[in-house]
């Protein structure tokens, strides 16, 4: 993550990020939940599967703690595919 990002710290639980660390992280949900909706719309099974295990583990590494715009990919994550 970013090295000018050692000032402002948010305690998770056991581990400690700094806000913009959370931020990348929740800005990488975001795009992996658009690349796995647009798999979901073209069928691509196998990349669906990779997508969404890819999407849990950075949703599990930004925690339980709240922050701003990780609604917004936990809501997009149960929209249903456009097809």
């Amino acid at each position: 993550m970013s090295g000018a990002s050692t000032d402002r710290l948010i305690d998770l639980g056991s581990s400690e990020r700094s806000s913009d660390d959370l931020d990348e992280l929740v800005a990488l949900a975001r795009m992996i939940s658009y690349a796995k909706y647009a798999a979901e719309d073209v069928d691509l099974v196998g990349a669906m599967h990779c997508l969404g295990l890819a999407l849990n583990e950075v949703l599990r590494a930004i925690g339980d703690g709240p922050h701003e715009g990780l609604a917004d990919v936990l809501f997009s994550n149960r929209a249903p595919c456009l097809n």
